[in-house]
């Protein structure tokens, strides 16, 4: 009981630090969940000194606890966060996103052989149990600002089920396993089983209502009310396995994006997902919605400068980024709209000169993907190898604002912004020399 009662003591000096360890790690759980379009409840907390002291009892009468240190590793979840997720069909592609997101370190399945029994009676379970997904996670540090570094060091457990099952989770875990008074009778036990059954039956009733939401979302002829009716409609038309391949990426970007071009209703935005499927075929996107924004833009140069704000406008709420700093680098974005008023000019460009080398005749009403310029001037352009090169160079920067979670710095949007000049200088000479 002395080393118990030691590790309790420093335990409670540490409690702050494993509370705001677990509320980072739900801001974080938060933000990519409802940035994806997927609706769930995170919630999170440091285990208390006084329920870590019973559960301490219990296990050191089989672990013969030996030091602190043991204890330490023996005890994972000192801080947790809980994701009750709406749909339970939703729970794989979380996982993803979490496995993505931070350093796994162990996943625990439920229901398991591992799964604890009732004791002091022998009662045999008519349902399945407790269903859901444990990841003991740790945070990423190059993600972290400095002050923040001492979190990626620690170990964090997510539990992912639906909001049903964890509420029958926590009625059973506290009457079953810290009973009040003796240990629960037959009846009872009976009684709780008979609710895991009908949790089990809200579940299948709750992947239903989902189908039934994802009908109504196509069918609609008004503009989306929120990003996740956008989510719905993607995860509807495209085909299932492509969600399996990549993930859904910023629906919430994505939706701001549309509502800037006024594409922010189903019919308008379908023709796009129809093209979705051809993702399989295409290298360099890491999402989804990396993909349908492409293939927009392709469409419609003109547009690049509305993903930006939209992508700007999203971006407040970084989770691992302080406000004030997110605030201070919104300011130096100046650069930013050159570099794309001249990328816009350095696209339509090269694609007017590859047009007036191809039949013009050629319809456009086909939505494709986006090809490489550096790509189609290879095809359809003379050019050195250097020019080639700056090319693909600008595209990386391109893609870098397109797709990524940092944008390039101001000596780069400087130096780019003066080569593109050069190149269009290159092509107007080559234009007119033909």
């Amino acid at each position: 009981m002395s080393l118990i009662n030691e590790f309790l003591q420093r335990y409670a000096k540490e409690y702050d630090f494993y509370n705001k360890l677990a509320h980072q790690v739900a801001v974080i759980c938060e933000s990519i969940i409802q940035r994806s379009g997927i609706r769930a409840i995170v919630t999170y907390r440091a285990k208390k000194p006084d329920s870590l002291r019973e559960k301490l009892i219990k296990r050191n009468s089989f672990k013969k606890y030996q030091n602190i240190e043991q204890i330490y590793s023996d005890i994972v979840d000192l801080s947790g966060v809980r994701i009750a997720i709406y749909f339970p069909g939703d729970r794989e592609e979380i996982g993803k996103l979490i496995e993505s997101e931070f350093n796994t370190e162990k996943i625990k399945r439920f229901p398991n052989t591992e799964q604890k029994h009732y004791q002091e009676i022998s009662f045999n379970r008519q349902f399945t149990g407790y269903d859901a997904v444990h990841y003991r996670v740790k945070i990423k540090e190059n993600k972290l600002e400095d002050n923040n570094k001492r979190f990626a060091h620690a170990q964090v457990e997510i539990q992912i089920a639906s909001s049903l099952m964890h509420a029958w989770a926590e009625v059973e875990h506290d009457l079953a396993y810290k009973p009040q008074i003796g240990s629960l009778s037959e009846e009872e036990l009976t009684i709780l089983d008979e609710l895991n059954g009908i949790i089990l039956a809200g579940e299948i009733a709750l992947e239903k209502l989902q189908k039934a939401f994802k009908r109504r979302i196509a069918s609609m002829e008004q503009q989306f009310n929120n990003h996740y009716e956008l989510a719905a409609l993607i995860r509807r038309k495209i085909n299932r396995s492509l969600l399996e391949d990549y993930y859904m990426g910023r629906v919430d970007i994505l939706l701001k994006f549309l509502q800037k071009i006024e594409l922010d209703n189903p019919r308008k935005a379908c023709p796009y997902m129809s093209s979705l499927d051809n993702i399989r075929t295409i290298r360099g996107y890491n999402t989804i919605v990396d993909y349908f924004a492409d293939l927009i833009l392709n469409q419609n140069p003109d547009y690049y400068s509305q993903y930006v704000e939209a992508k700007y406008e999203s971006s407040y709420n970084n989770p691992y980024v302080s406000i004030q700093k997110q605030i201070m680098l919104s300011k130096e974005n100046t650069l930013l709209g050159i570099f794309i008023e001249k990328w816009i000019v350095l696209e339509k460009t090269v694609k007017s000169m590859v047009q007036d080398n191809e039949d013009k005749e050629e319809s456009k009403v086909r939505i494709e993907h986006r090809e490489p310029l550096a790509s189609m001037v290879k095809r359809d352009i003379t050019a050195d190898e250097l020019m080639l090169e700056d090319i693909k160079h600008l595209e990386g920067i391109r893609n870098k604002i397109i797709y990524s979670t940092e944008m390039p710095d101001n000596q780069q949007l400087e130096n780019s912004i003066q080569l593109i000049s050069f190149i269009l200088k290159r092509l107007s000479e080559q234009s007119e020399g033909r």
